[in-house]
């Protein structure tokens, strides 16, 4: 985006699902090497550190966090997994803040998470306390800054993931918001189905599972990696099993009177990449 003066290497990763019967230990050690070789600057994850929220799913998860912390800075929300059992009590506890914002001067982005998770049912809801916070918090940020906004649940419907439910129940309002206040990036994750897609100039993109066999059709466990310089966005698919990486989206940015803003792009299907 206009105006960074260094790259940034992002990683980002969703639904670990610690506890989950499909959930291998083998595909962790794989992430965890391919995030060390890789050595980005941040690390991103989108919910679902576990499977049914107890105690025990959240130490485990815990621990891999603090992995991943040793690694780069990490920026996590919760997902509806996490809220099960009264989860979000221990996400408060072992992992931190279920909303936040970061603002990072050196490449002149505002990060913003949001909780898109409510106790004990699978839909999502953002609500409207949050969309107030995150309307205030983004009027804030200057306008020479990029803007990317985390939670859980899918925006919008993302192919090949089945009939459309567990939603985001307030998405229009909150889709709104984000096109309202020129945000430039979503990420999310909750169907463990990659896909990237422009709406009104902005990038929302959605990882798949990155530790669990918990597939769709041909899916394959894998996350997201961003490359951001001065000018553009790359955006790139990575497989868990073998660490190979797909290019799955473009974008160039230019900054303008109100903003920065996505001035063009490319993208392909990331459920149809293969490695």
């Amino acid at each position: 985006m206009e105006g960074y003066n260094m790259e940034k290497n992002i990683v980002h990763i969703s639904d670990v699902h610690f506890g989950d019967p499909t959930h291998s230990d083998d595909l962790v050690s794989k992430l965890k090497s391919q995030v060390e070789e890789e050595n980005p600057d941040v690390i991103i994850l989108s919910g679902d550190l576990t499977y049914s929220g107890f105690i025990n799913e959240y130490l485990e998860a815990k621990e891999f966090i603090e992995d991943l912390k040793s690694a780069a800075e990490t920026y996590i929300v919760p997902g509806n997994h996490d809220a099960r059992n009264v989860g979000l009590e221990h996400f408060r506890n072992l992992i931190g803040d279920t909303n936040f914002v970061k603002i990072d001067r050196s490449c002149k982005l505002a990060v913003i998470g949001l909780n898109s998770s409510r106790p004990d049912v699978d839909d999502g809801n953002i609500g409207a306390f949050q969309l107030k916070w995150l309307k205030s918090k983004l009027e804030r940020v200057p306008k020479n800054f990029g803007t990317m906004v985390i939670f859980h649940h899918h925006l919008i419907p993302i192919p090949q993931s089945g009939r459309e439910r567990n939603i985001l129940l307030d998405s229009g309002d909150l889709l709104q918001l984000l096109i309202d206040e020129g945000v430039d990036i979503v990420l999310g994750g909750h169907k463990h189905v990659p896909n990237v897609v422009t709406l009104e100039g902005m990038a929302v993109i959605n990882a798949g599972t990155a530790t669990t066999r918990r597939l769709r059709g041909t899916g394959l466990p894998c996350y997201n990696q961003l490359i951001l310089n001065e000018v553009d966005m790359e955006a790139n698919l990575v497989f868990t099993e073998s660490g190979i990486k797909r290019n799955v989206a473009n974008y160039t940015f230019v900054e303008t009177d109100s903003g920065v803003k996505i001035h063009s792009y490319n993208h392909k299907a990331a459920f149809r990449m293969k490695p």
